[in-house]
Parts: C-alpha cells; sequence; structure tokens
C-alpha cells in the first residue's frame, strides 16, 4: 500500500510540476511578456477577456477610434520638469468618473482628489503641481460572429457597453463608426446602432449584397457591394434619399476615409482607384487608371492624401483635389498586396516577397539604403520603433531611422493582428481572444498619431477655381453595356421614385406599398 501511495503522489508531482517552478504564463506565444517589453521600452497597461464566443476566430472587425469630438477632461499631479528629464504624471483622474452617488465627480472634486495626493506625495516628490488636460477619448469597438458588439475605452480597457444585433445565421460586415452611430451590415441588412450606448436604432435592407461591410463618411453609411458600385444610406438627415453610385469594377477591399474630409478612396478589380466626395451631393470627383491592380487597402492622411501600392509594384502618392492630383509614383520592382502603414513621414509598405520598404510621404523615394526582409504584416508603431510579425510568425521590433531590425522574439507569435494606425499604443490579441495594450513606460497620456500636411499652393488654387459641378473621370464606354445604367432612361430606380416620395430608410416603418427597400428586412 506504501508503495502505491508513493507512486501516486510522484504522478501527482509530475502532473503539477510546471505550476511548482516560476509561473508560466499559458499566452506567452500570442502576448508579450513582461521580459520583452522592458527590453523595447514598453509596459503593459491592460489586458482583458473580450466577450466573444468562439476566440479570436470569431473576432469578425476590431477597431480603435478616436472620438476627436467627444473630448475627456483629466486632472493630473506632475513633477516639474528639469534639465534633461521631462515632467511625469504621478496621478490623474477623469472629471467624469462615477462616484458613489452614481453620478460624475466633477473637477472640483477631481482637484480635492488631486491635493490629497500632493499632500501624501510631497515628501518624496516636494515639487509638485496640479494642472488639468482634455483628450479625446479613444475606444476599441470589437463585432463577433454571433452578432454581439461590444465597446471598451481603448484606455484602460473598461467596458462601455455591449449589445447583440441581427441574425447570427447570416454573416456580418466590417463597422462603419462615427461619434454618434456604428453601422454593420448583416446578410442583406444595415443596421444602425447608437454609438453612446449600443442600443439599436433600425435596420434597411440594402439594394444589393454587401461585400465588405461599411464605412462611414458625411452623413452617409457607405456599403460597397456586389454590383460594382457603392450605397449609401443617409445616418442623421431623414429628408435625404439614399444613393447608388455605379462604377467600373468589385471594390477590392472597403474604401478609405480622409482623416481631414469626407472624401473616400477605393481600388476595383479592374485597375482603376476612385475617389468620391460624401459632402453635398454626393458624387465620384475622379478614378486613376493604375498601373497594375490595387488589391490592398489604401491608406489615407492629412490634406486629403492616399497612398497605395499595385501589384505591378507601382506605389502611389495622390492627393484628392477636385481632379485629382497623383503627388508622385515610383515603381519598386515587387508585387504590393497589403496596405501601408503610415509613421514618421514614411509610408510603410511589405512587398509579397516580404521586403519592408520606407518610402518618404513626400517624394515617393526610399529613405533605407534596402528594404529589410522577412516581414509579413506590420501591428504598430510609435516614437522610433515599428513592431511587425515575421514571415516566421515571430515578432520582431524595426529602428525606423536605421532601417534595421532591433529585436526578435521567437516565443512570441501573434496570430489575430489588430492594427493601430491612431495612437501611440501597441495592441496583441491571442487565440482565445484576450487583448493586450502596450505603450511606452511613462507614456501617461496617449499621443493622437497624424500624418500633416502643410498643402501646396497649386491645389488651393486648383480648389478656388474649379467649378462647383466638376466632371468627374468616368469611362469613355459604358461597362455595363447599353441599357445596364439603373439610372438611365427606361431602367427602374433602385430607390424607388426618390424625392419627396422616398421613405426615410432609417425612420419609421413605410405603410404597404411604399417600402421603397420591398418590405420588412426580416420577412415578417
Amino acid at each position: 500500500m506504501m508503495k502505491r501511495n508513493t507512486i501516486l503522489s510522484v504522478m501527482v508531482l509530475f502532473a503539477f510540476a510546471p505550476q511548482i517552478g516560476a509561473p508560466v504564463d499559458c499566452n506567452a506565444e500570442e502576448l508579450m511578456s513582461p521580459r520583452t517589453a522592458v527590453r523595447l521600452g514598453l509596459e503593459e497597461v491592460w489586458r482583458r477577456q473580450m466577450r466573444i464566443p468562439a476566440g479570436a476566430g470569431s473576432i469578425v472587425d476590431q477597431q480603435i477610434i478616436v472620438h476627436e469630438a467627444d473630448a475627456q477632461e483629466f486632472v493630473e499631479v506632475v513633477t516639474k520638469a528639469t534639465e534633461g528629464q521631462e515632467s511625469k504624471v504621478l496621478f490623474r483622474i477623469p472629471t467624469d468618473q462615477i462616484g458613489s452617488d452614481g453620478l460624475a465627480i466633477g473637477k472640483e472634486e477631481a482637484e480635492r482628489l488631486a491635493r490629497r495626493e500632493v499632500t501624501m506625495m510631497a515628501r518624496r516628490y516636494p515639487d509638485l503641481s496640479i494642472t488639468s488636460k482634455t483628450l479625446p477619448r479613444i475606444k476599441l469597438y470589437t463585432a463577433a460572429n454571433n452578432g454581439t458588439l461590444e465597446c471598451r475605452n481603448a484606455e484602460t480597457g473598461t467596458p462601455i457597453w455591449m449589445t447583440q444585433v441581427g441574425d447570427g445565421q447570416l454573416n456580418y460586415g466590417r463597422m462603419g463608426i462615427d461619434d454618434q452611430f456604428v453601422t454593420i451590415t448583416n446578410g442583406g441588412n444595415l443596421i444602425k446602432i447608437d454609438a453612446t450606448n449600443g442600443e439599436p436604432i433600425t435596420t434597411v435592407r440594402t439594394t444589393s449584397m454587401p461585400l465588405y461591410g461599411a464605412i462611414h463618411a458625411g452623413d452617409f453609411s457607405l456599403v460597397p457591394t456586389i454590383r460594382n458600385g457603392v450605397e449609401g444610406y443617409p445616418l442623421r438627415d431623414i429628408t435625404r434619399d439614399p444613393f447608388m453610385e455605379i462604377v467600373s469594377g468589385l471594390a477590392l477591399e472597403p474604401p478609405t476615409k480622409s482623416p481631414t474630409s469626407s472624401k473616400i478612396a477605393w481600388a476595383t478589380d479592374r485597375g482603376f482607384v476612385y475617389v468620391m466626395e460624401l459632402s453635398g451631393e454626393p458624387s465620384v470627383l475622379f478614378r486613376l487608371n493604375t498601373d497594375g491592380i490595387v488589391s490592398g487597402r489604401i491608406a489615407s492622411a492629412d490634406g486629403d492624401r492616399f497612398f497605395f501600392g499595385s501589384e505591378s509594384g507601382q506605389v502611389y502618392g495622390l492627393r484628392a483635389t477636385r481632379t485629382g492630383r497623383v503627388l508622385w509614383s515610383h515603381p519598386y520592382g515587387e508585387p504590393f498586396y497589403k496596405a501601408p502603414f503610415l509613421v514618421n513621414g514614411l509610408v510603410l509598405l511589405p512587398s509579397a516577397y516580404g521586403n519592408l520598404f520606407a518610402i518618404d510621404e513626400k517624394t515617393g523615394l526610399g529613405v533605407w539604403d534596402q528594404a529589410i526582409p522577412n516581414v509579413d504584416e506590420i501591428i504598430g508603431g510609435f516614437d522610433n520603433l515599428l513592431f511587425v510579425r515575421l514571415l516566421s510568425q515571430s515578432f520582431a521590433a524595426i529602428d525606423l531611422e536605421a532601417g534595421k531590425i532591433v529585436d526578435i522574439d521567437n516565443s512570441l507569435k501573434p496570430i489575430k493582428l489588430l492594427v493601430n494606425r491612431s495612437t501611440d499604443r501597441l495592441y496583441l490579441v491571442n487565440s482565445v481572444g484576450t487583448v493586450q495594450c502596450l505603450r511606452a513606460i511613462g507614456a501617461e497620456s496617449p499621443t493622437i498619431r497624424r500624418s500633416t500636411d502643410s498643402g501646396d499652393p497649386e491645389d488651393a488654387a486648383e480648389e478656388a477655381n474649379a467649378p462647383e459641378a466638376a466632371t468627374p473621370a468616368v469611362p469613355a464606354t459604358d461597362p455595363f453595356g447599353a441599357g445596364g445604367d439603373p439610372f438611365g432612361a427606361g431602367a427602374a430606380d433602385p430607390f424607388g421614385a426618390g424625392g419627396a416620395e422616398m421613405a426615410d430608410p432609417f425612420g419609421a416603418p413605410a405603410e404597404a406599398g411604399n417600402d421603397p427597400f420591398g418590405g420588412d428586412p426580416f420577412g415578417n
């Protein structure tokens, strides 16, 4: 009996051996370890499990959105800046933090709490000051394939709201997001949600089947469709009608919006890049016949600038003026299938062969002596570091100034990518759907990444002298054949009679026989 108990004890010891020594992080292969973070000058801000049904594979879309119009005020306790050392934030509290009474504490109470902190830290830090700062709210939106949508504070990981919409048996698409609304496609339906509290508002039936989801620009939720074009559904103005724009070819990726206007750009499988204006009366401004198909998503920057690479190896910088202006176009000899990443005045673009090129935004010329090999995907970047996944699936950090890999972690293999193009934060997602947020050590306040542009006098003159209704560049021949124009003679308007007879697509249900979308989108 003694011998049997001894054997059982040894078996139990081996079974739990990993728990006896140093702690083992079961997600270490997908989330960053403290050792790697310290080596890269980073620190973990938060780590949270997303509310998704079946791990990262069930995530349909994740986006980090900076809500410029939705500002949040903070009261901070900071140290005095000295020679060679910047001031440091020791305490921070938002004025809208909820107190014990369930209401926002307000600035006066936040300052009182800050003064208390100053008193407690006076011995260690004799020269402290209390300041206030206003920052835009930064939120992380996640959509799952069962219709669960959640919104979190991207700086703290704190949940803001969660909702469930649509029919889980239908496919969900990419979310369109602005300060007021979130829209998401579900099969042939477009669902509108209140961005402040997650409450579903309305659902409309799209005329054609959506391809990728929605994007917000101007007053519209824009949906690329299988009908060689886009459809726009008004978000706020109930007097406006939906519209349809037919172009040459199917969209290859969702459109990209300019950060400084309501212009959008997208590429089609016919070798064209289209630019559309969504303010006023929506219209295509122009199209560019590119050298090779642009199959990667287009990147955007201030000044209505767009950047992209083609399958033939040509890389473009474009300004969306009324007639369109190619800022530069240079061949790089390798096919590009992915979206560029913009940081520090650089257009960073990995080729199909895994070579990462760094291109100057203003000139289109390469800034490194040679491309960095074996790069698969860009995850994020700030300060002078770019974080990437290599072709081996390992994590690496690149020095942007030197153009060299400075750190490789073969134990860290990011699987699901959450690319942050907006702020100086790095986000990693593991296979079970846990999100890890990292930042540079001590970088309490987020920096909103902007690719600034001073503009060009020639562009300003062109805009000033251009006629109100510029004639867009369109195909010389109708790509849909004679009589194919859905708005032409003899063709039925897919949105009904239009004008005053058009029902509000997000309003109350239309009376029988007047529904421009052909009845209840749910088939009731």
